[in-house]
């Protein structure tokens, strides 16, 4: 006789739940953070009500001004309690689920309309919500600022990530149909809240309006993006700039050793006279220096510079090839030397000291991590080269990220500087 068969129900993933039965589950209360007209961000919650008095809940941050589905997470099958704190958490106010689900729904809409995805989880999460059809009445809600997209920085933001968010609106809205917001420039404007980016080009180029430099940096490159980024062909990743600076680079103006770095900076600011003053006698004492702080590699970088300006080139070479196979980590070193040769328009010597490549991680595939400099370094090298080899565009994706840091570092300022010079000049023969 056949025994009898039992049936087994087998554990499903709270993710595959969601997507296949939590529409099913009777909606519960929804919140929304008591601010959020005032500020464009929001907070919100929806719950689902399980049979066994649990819930599922769907917690998601919308920017209504841009951004859309900035963040979203779910929580399975939680108590009463863990709702009640987490309603406290985003300081929620209750709010109807048809008003909610517009907005969530909207701003997602909208910022897919300038160009941005929500976040990944919102492949899961948006099972938490009804679906959007006509079942649910429409409500008029604000998006952007009087319907016009506007980025505010966030405090999170990097400056790469901020510099890609700006290129995908003057890719997909253009430059000019935006408003971009930052109290980062708080020395180039009176109000911490000014608006920059999104002028019109021919205000700033005819004296109408008295933009700080990095708005001139905005503005130019996003009309000369808008004109020739078709026409020309691009062989550095954005994305993957943005990702190397928001993921690998850590803390260090020089260095990742903090105790160098600390060192460095201390005789930088010991010796800033004798560096500044680029003569034969600045030489000498550097070499003076050398010897007496043999495990300080900055002075091989100063007097690799020294000697470049003063036209001994296999002086410069020599210190250079000496201080790499002195301090082979010390990458800044290597970088301040191909940087140099980008300027002197020895582009293959450049390169190579760049491994011939484009990205920095792969450029360098023994290191993990890499310092503020040492990458501010590198992409300025990159921008020096592409200027040199006429492709703007490319020039510009590396401009991109150093344009956070202009002044702090030397290599930036210029980079920045000699290709701005270019994008007018290449501006004018077509305004």
């Amino acid at each position: 006789m056949a025994k009898s068969a039992k049936v087994v129900q087998l554990f499903q993933k709270p993710e595959n739940f969601i997507k296949t039965r939590a529409r099913e589950l009777q909606l519960g209360k929804c919140y929304i953070s008591f601010d959020w007209e005032e500020t464009g961000l929001a907070n919100t919650l929806v719950s689902r009500k399980h049979t066994n008095g649990n819930f599922t809940l769907g917690i998601y941050l919308i920017d209504l001004k841009c951004l859309g589905v900035k963040d979203t997470t779910f929580k399975f099958n939680v108590s009463e309690a863990e709702l009640e704190d987490c309603v406290d958490y985003i300081q929620g106010d209750e709010i109807e689920y048809n008003k909610l689900h517009n907005i969530i729904y909207g701003a997602e809409a909208f910022a897919n309309d300038c160009g941005f995805k929500p976040h990944k989880d919102w492949a899961i999460t948006q099972f938490i919500l009804e679906e959007d059809d006509d079942r649910i009445p429409l409500i008029d809600i604000e998006f952007g600022d009087d319907g016009v997209p506007a980025y505010y920085v966030g405090p999170n933001d990097s400056p790469a990530k901020v510099n890609q968010i700006l290129a995908t609106l003057d890719k997909n809205v253009g430059p000019g149909n935006y408003l971009f917001f930052s109290d980062d420039d708080e020395d180039e404007f009176d109000d911490e809240n000014e608006l920059f980016p999104g002028n019109e080009l021919n205000e700033i180029r005819e004296g109408k309006k008295d933009p700080g430099f990095k708005q001139i940096y905005y503005v130019f490159t996003g009309a000369y993006r808008d004109k020739f980024d078709d026409s020309e062909t691009v062989t550095l990743d954005e994305d993957y700039v943005a990702e190397i600076w928001d993921h690998k680079v850590e803390p260090g103006i020089y260095s990742l050793d903090g105790d160098l770095d600390d060192n460095i900076i201390e005789c930088a600011e010991e010796y800033e006279s004798i560096f500044e003053t680029k003569s034969l006698e600045s030489i000498s004492q550097i070499h003076s220096l050398i010897m007496k702080n043999p495990d300080n590699p900055l002075f091989y970088a100063e007097l690799f510079l020294q000697y470049k300006l003063v036209g001994l080139n296999a002086k410069a070479d020599a210190i250079a090839k000496k201080g790499m196979q002195l301090f082979p980590d010390f990458l800044y070193l290597r970088l301040y030397v191909a940087h140099a040769a980008m300027i002197d328009r020895e582009l293959k010597k450049g390169l190579k000291l760049l491994n011939n490549n484009y990205k920095l991680d792969e450029a360098f595939p023994q290191r993990t991590a890499f310092s503020e400099g040492e990458f501010m370094l590198f992409y300025a090298a990159l921008c020096q080269y592409f200027i040199a080899k006429g492709n703007l565009i490319d020039a510009i994706i590396c401009s991109d990220a150093l344009i956070a840091e202009i002044y702090k570092y030397a290599c930036s300022e210029n980079a920045i500087l000699d290709l701005l010079a270019l994008v007018k000049a290449k501006l004018g023969e077509v305004y």
